[in-house]
């Protein structure tokens, strides 16, 4: 159980440690990875040739030179376009499930396991 808490928080604290020196054009191309393409729909605008991808790839640049923060540029996105256009869901209503049901399957295969192992030592 120590070894599954130590790990849980190594992977924890990993997530967490970010780059702090992400170059615009590397911040870019996360934005773009994280926008859908109206037009191929499960692709993102920053992988689609389409001409609409493009324009907002360009909308995209012109808002990172502005000194826009993530949140204000996908906030602006999801405005236009609506929440469909962002490739991951935000955590909130509905969507929270999609967030929250992985965690638990988790957690409660993990705890499966370590009971099965209690009961295999006993």
């Amino acid at each position: 159980m120590k070894f599954f808490l130590t790990w849980t928080a190594f992977l924890f604290v990993l997530s967490c440690a970010g780059s702090s020196t992400e170059s615009p054009e590397d911040r870019i191309q996360r934005l773009g990875g994280e926008l859908r393409c109206p037009v191929c729909r499960g692709v993102p605008i920053s992988e689609s040739p389409a001409t609409l991808a493009n324009e907002m790839m360009d909308i995209l640049k012109n808002q990172v030179a502005e000194g826009k923060s993530d949140e204000e540029i996908l906030n602006f996105f999801e405005e236009r376009y609506g929440e469909w256009v962002l490739l991951q869901p935000k955590p909130q209503g509905m969507n929270l499930a999609v967030w929250i049901l992985p965690a638990l399957a988790l957690v409660g295969g993990a705890v499966f396991i370590i009971l099965r192992i209690k009961r295999e030592r006993e």
